[in-house]
């Protein structure tokens, strides 16, 4: 396969680039039935009970039994929503009373150890990744997974890494470039180029199932939020991760960067995991969270719709510890429990997808949701011809070459390659299709409210700056 058709291949639908099949990323179609019949909301409590803090009004004892299927198929979801290590952690020292088969114990005891096994590899080469930047002058604040690990979770095997993010600044992107592609990392896009439609570039280590993301702002300009990447590493605090020293977000930063990750950045579809990290965000920095902080920037970046719902869905589906009055102070005037009811919806939802995840992207959900057939092929029109600049990050080829114009042909045969069948489908009304045509109707309604501005309750104006 020719270099360009293969990073084609990763492509999503205006332009940003989904990460290759060895990132941890890459997501299963589109389209796809579910698991069985099982009793799927009373897995999902069992599943829910065994992180709580307590498993739920009625105790471990008053649960209604699961089947030997149904036990099977819990654990499965464990695996998908990434956290079957943090759960095997909770049922032997917080429920060790919840009636738990043994060979689902030892099924989750051999996940545990299969993440501490992996972590240990993964914390190695991002201990050489951070060493490398600080060796060559470039300072680096690690996101997420490996900073939660290590210092928020009670052991680094707890919390199941991904791909390892970073941020630096733009200035020091090209050096990062060049010191990433010396060590054999392979970039999954031809030209790396900041451009007004993206945040981040993504490399994958050298015969490893593992990507390195390296962003120079949180989240993709599309968000219309104004993010103050530079206060950012103005409040960012020293630690030492993989042995080396680094920078790490704030707690208050911290919180709300998982917050917009899991609202705005993924529709809610990782599931559990991120939750339970905001969970031990909460309970970690209990006593030095600065709520008057988290005000202040809520209100500056015009976030309070996502940090509302997402913390809102953290305390119901794993208690997590917000302070009192704090939820009741930020919700929005335009708040409906139906929100509440999508966002579950694809924090649980069993549906195999073989293509890009419509929550992902607000545009495949905005093409899928459009109820007129003109409205679609405006949608597509808009998806092929992308700027020159996004296409020479999408395919080997300079922005100002005369060759660019027969790369939109190429960008057409990609296009029709992963959307074309679906497209077909839909046409033909095909079942399927129109039920995900109205997953995307719900995901854009939904996406549209968190992004929008709004007054809290009770103010008229906001959340208060403390």
């Amino acid at each position: 396969m020719e270099k360009s058709s293969k990073a084609a291949a990763t492509r999503s639908w205006f332009g940003q680039v989904e990460p290759m099949p060895g990132c941890s990323k890459c997501r299963p179609s589109i389209t796809g039935e579910g698991v069985g019949t099982m009793n799927h909301a009373q897995i999902d409590e069992w599943l829910l009970n065994g992180l709580r803090a307590s498993p739920g009004p009625a105790g471990g004892g008053g649960m209604t039994p699961l089947s030997e299927a149904d036990w099977e198929e819990l654990v499965q979801q464990s695996d998908r929503h990434r956290i079957t290590p943090y759960l095997y952690h909770h049922l032997r020292t917080v429920h060790p009373d919840l009636p738990t088969p043994p060979d689902i114990v030892g099924k989750l005891r051999q996940g545990h150890l299969d993440n501490a096994a992996r972590n240990l590899r993964l914390y190695g080469h991002l201990g050489k990744i951070l060493q490398l930047l600080r060796d060559n002058g470039v300072p680096a604040i690690a996101l997420k997974g490996a900073y939660l690990a290590e210092q928020v979770y009670a052991h680094r095997a707890l919390r199941y890494l991904g791909d390892l993010d970073l941020l630096v600044r733009k200035d020091d992107l090209e050096k990062v470039d060049a010191l990433l592609l010396g060590m054999g990392c392979r970039p999954t896009i031809p030209n790396r180029i900041v451009g007004p439609d993206n945040n981040e570039f993504v490399y994958e280590m050298p015969r490893r199932d593992l990507c390195v993301e390296i962003h120079w702002r949180i989240l993709p300009p599309q968000f219309p939020f104004p993010i103050d990447t530079e206060g950012q590493w103005n409040r960012a605090r020293p630690a030492v991760l993989a042995g080396v020293e680094t920078l790490v977000f704030c707690p208050e930063d911290l919180l709300l960067h998982l917050c917009l990750h899991a609202g705005c950045t993924h529709g809610f579809e990782p599931g559990l995991r991120l939750f339970c990290d905001i969970r031990e965000i909460l309970r970690h920095h209990e006593a030095d969270m600065d709520w008057g902080l988290v005000r202040r920037l809520i209100q500056e970046w015009g976030i309070g719709k996502s940090v509302y719902l997402t913390l809102k869905l953290a305390q119901e589906l794993v208690g997590a510890r917000v302070p009192g009055g704090f939820l009741e102070e930020l919700r929005p005037g335009d708040f409906d429990e139906r929100y509440v009811a999508l966002a579950k919806d694809q924090v649980f939802a069993r549906k195999v997808r073989t293509g890009q995840p419509l929550s992902m992207w607000p545009a495949v959900a905005q093409f899928w949701g459009a109820t007129r057939l003109r409205d679609k092929v405006k949608l597509f029109w808009k998806g092929l011809f992308l700027p020159r600049e996004s296409m020479a990050r999408l395919y080997p080829v300079p922005a100002d070459s005369w060759k660019m114009n027969f790369y939109y042909a190429v960008r057409l045969r990609d296009l029709l390659r992963t959307y074309g069948r679906d497209a077909w489908r839909w046409l033909r009304r095909d079942k399927d299709m129109q039920a995900v045509a109205q997953e995307g109707r719900d995901l854009t309604a939904l996406k549209d409210w968190l992004m929008s501005s709004g007054p809290a309750a009770g103010s008229g104006e906001g959340v208060r700056a403390g």
